[in-house]
C-alpha cells in the first residue's frame, strides 16, 4: 500500500492533523485581526509563534479579550503539535522502517529458494500464470515495476514474493535468485523486454528453462536463437483453439 493512498490509515491521520493546523492558523489569524484590529501580517505572525511555541513574545500588547482568546489558542496549539509529532514519528517507524524490514525479509526468503519459478511481468497473462503456479504450490517470485498491478497481485496472493524493478534488468534477476531458479517466464508487455530477459538469463548461466511470450514471429525467432526454450504466442494459441472448436463437430 502506498503512503499517499486514501485507504492508508497513516495518510488519513496525517490529513487530519494538517487540516487541524490549517484551521488553527486561519482561526488564530482571523481572531487576532477581529479582536485586536491588527493587520493580516501581524495576526498571522502572532498565530505562528503561538502554534510553534517558540515564545518570541507578543507582536503588540494584547487587550483583555486578546489574552482570553490566546488562553484558548495555546492549549489547542499544544495538542495539535503533539499530535503532529506523533503522526510524523509513526510515519518514520511504520512507513519507512517497516518497509525496510519487509524488503529485507523478502530478500532473505528469496535467497533461500531453490528450484522456484520467476515470472517477469504483472499483466493479465503473467497473473494467469502466477495463479496456476500458486494453485500447484510452486514457489513464485514476480519481477515488475508496475506498482498498481503488483499491489493487485499482492492482494490476491498474500504470500507472493515480489521484486520491484524491470524484469529485463540483470540486477533485478539476481535479486530474484535467478541462478537457483528452475524456470523463468518472460511475460512482460514489451516483447523486446522478453527477448532481453531470455538473452540475460543465458548470459548469466545456469540450467534455467526460459519461456517467453511473443506475438511477433521475427522476435520469436530471435528468442529461439538466443536460447529461449519455448516461445508462446497468445494470439496463435487463441486462433488454434477457436479453430478446434469450430471444426470439432
Amino acid at each position: 500500500m502506498k503512503f499517499f493512498d486514501p485507504d492508508n490509515p497513516l495518510f488519513g491521520r496525517l490529513l487530519k492533523v494538517v487540516t487541524c493546523v490549517v484551521v488553527l492558523v486561519l482561526s488564530g489569524t482571523t481572531g487576532y485581526a477581529l479582536i485586536e484590529g491588527w493587520s493580516f501580517s501581524d495576526s498571522f505572525y502572532m498565530t505562528l509563534i503561538t502554534l510553534s511555541t517558540v515564545g518570541y513574545g507578543e507582536t503588540h500588547p494584547l487587550s483583555a479579550d486578546g489574552r482570553l482568546f490566546t488562553y484558548f489558542l495555546i492549549p489547542a496549539c499544544l495538542i495539535t503539535m503533539t499530535y503532529w509529532t506523533a503522526v510524523l514519528t509513526s510515519f518514520m517507524v511504520e512507513g519507512e522502517l517497516s518497509g525496510y524490514f519487509t524488503r529485507r525479509r523478502t530478500a532473505r526468503m528469496i535467497e533461500a529458494l531453490k528450484g522456484h519459478t520467476i515470472v517477469c511481468g504483472s499483466g493479465p497473462i503473467a497473473a494467469a500464470v502466477i495463479e496456476r503456479l500458486v494453485r500447484r504450490k510452486i514457489q513464485v517470485v514476480v519481477i515488475d515495476d508496475n506498482q498498481e498491478q503488483l499491489a493487485a497481485l499482492k492482494k490476491r496472493f498474500r504470500r507472493l514474493l515480489i521484486v520491484e524493478g524491470k524484469g529485463s534488468d540483470e540486477l533485478q534477476l539476481a535479486k530474484a535468485n535467478v541462478l537457483d531458479a528452475a524456470n523463468v517466464v518472460a511475460a512482460m508487455e514489451s516483447e523486446l523486454d522478453n527477448l532481453l530477459i531470455g538473452i540475460t538469463c543465458r548470459d548469466m548461466g545456469g540450467d534455467i528453462c526460459v519461456i517467453a511470450k511473443s506475438n511477433d514471429l521475427t522476435i520469436a525467432n530471435r528468442m529461439r536463437k538466443a536460447g529461449v526454450n519455448e516461445v508462446i504466442s497468445p494470439n496463435q494459441l487463441s486462433g488454434e483453439r477457436v479453430c478446434e472448436l469450430l471444426t470439432a463437430s
